[in-house]
């Protein structure tokens, strides 16, 4: 039965990778309906051999997205010296002319125009198994020309291929040269609503990094706060059930009952106020002069850890018969020697699934820690929202990454119950 649930537990591992893997394929192949950004007058990331468009926004400010990828037609070579006439930072346009002008006398233009600009007596027509708009734009300059518009991946962007031969030329010819233009031309893909979300957030400008980062940060806090809280807790549980179970006289009983006044005072107030105040009151308060965001984290969520650990150890050791205490004072074994070789090593194995859930609870209550501007899980979530201004996607695999999380160590602790159990028979 065991091997049974290894064997579905490592494909279930197999299949995760592979979806993981699928989906971030899809995403990184159909990059192309991004957002470019303009730098020093040429798009970031764009590749020759992209005919990119700008959409006009609110603001006078434009974003850029790539529409097609056209490549040079057999026979013909780009035009280096052509200008683009808008003036626009990022290529709109390619020409194309023959490299012999005897055997390929005719030229090429194409370019990402609006759809506005469709003229009204444009036909619809289908040119080399695409369907558009043809305009025989005539002669003029000793040149015959005629225009393609064909539909982008955007409804207000448009594909127009110009095609030009000398004077004489049939308009057989000009359709040929056009067909072999259109040819050359592939439309770019528009991504789904979802997709262009998921690439927003996680693949552009590898924001992924900002939940990685995070992620490290949050389990590296949860770790050392959960160390700290058990040395806490061990320390405080032992006061409080030496306290209770110890009878002893003199000044011996008046420092100890010192010490466990002032273990309650600590387990009243840490208890009794919110983690994130504890926090705040931590940064802002008693370490004011210190920057180091982390490590006060770790400090105040493992004060706060140890409040409910030692709470846990303490009934641990109160569960434990009294008769092993007096077993060990009766081999000679003093009272903590007693407490450190039997009663505490019971305890623990006692209350070790409850300490494994108070991890658990522990990894969930530092997503607070972004408010003393923390970089952790939370705060990388965020941070993403803060740039794209999309909520709904980064704040979802926040929530997805802490599920998971807490799914695995849910798993690990219900194995460690099985074990322990395994071992009391």
């Amino acid at each position: 039965m065991k091997s049974k649930k290894k064997t579905w537990l490592k494909i279930g591992i197999v299949l995760t990778v592979l979806a993981v893997i699928a989906v971030w394929g899809y995403f990184a192949i159909f990059h192309n309906a991004d957002v470019l950004k303009v730098e020093d007058g040429k798009a970031a990331g764009a590749k020759a051999t992209w005919l990119i468009a700008h959409f006009s926004e609110a603001g006078g400010d434009a974003r850029y997205y790539k529409i097609a990828d056209v490549g040079a037609p057999r026979g013909y070579a780009s035009i280096k010296d052509a200008e683009d006439t808008d003036g626009d930072p990022v290529t709109t346009f390619f020409a194309y002319q023959g490299k012999d002008r005897d055997k390929n006398p005719g030229s090429m233009l194409v370019e990402a125009v609006a759809a506005s600009s469709l003229p009204a007596d444009a036909a619809e027509t289908e040119i080399g198994g695409r369907s558009g708009h043809f305009v025989d734009l005539g002669e003029q300059d000793g040149l015959r020309s005629a225009r393609f518009y064909f539909s982008s991946p955007y409804a207000d962007e448009m594909i127009s291929v110009t095609a030009s031969l000398p004077a004489e030329a049939s308009q057989e010819d000009l359709l040929s040269l056009m067909v072999l233009m259109t040819a050359s031309v592939t439309p770019g893909k528009q991504l789904s609503p979802i997709a262009a979300e998921f690439k927003l957030n996680f693949l552009d400008d590898g924001r992924w990094r900002y939940l990685w980062n995070g992620l490290g940060v949050t389990l590296e806090i949860t770790l050392f706060a959960v160390l700290m809280g058990i040395v806490i807790g061990v320390i405080v549980a032992a006061v409080r059930s030496t306290w209770e179970q110890n009878r002893m006289r003199g000044f011996g009983r008046v420092v100890l009952g010192f010490f466990n006044g002032l273990c309650k005072a600590y387990l009243t107030v840490i208890r009794g106020t919110p983690v994130v105040i504890q926090l705040m009151i931590m940064y802002y308060v008693i370490f004011a002069s210190s920057r180091n965001g982390v490590l006060i984290a770790i400090l105040s969520f493992g004060i706060n850890s140890g409040a409910y650990v030692a709470e846990i150890i303490r009934g641990g050791i109160m569960s434990i018969d009294r008769g092993q205490l007096e077993a060990g004072r009766s081999l000679g074994l003093n009272y903590v020697q007693t407490m450190w070789h039997i009663i505490v090593p019971q305890a623990m194995k006692n209350v070790l699934p409850a300490l494994a859930n108070e991890f658990i609870v522990l990894l969930k209550e530092t997503s607070v820690a972004g408010y003393v501007a923390v970089k952790d899980l939370t705060f990388g979530g965020d941070s993403i929202r803060g740039v794209t201004y999309s909520a709904f996607m980064p704040l979802l695999a926040v929530a997805a990454i802490y599920l998971v999380m807490v799914m695995f160590f849910t798993w690990l602790v219900g194995k460690l119950e099985r074990r322990l159990r395994s071992s009391d028979h």
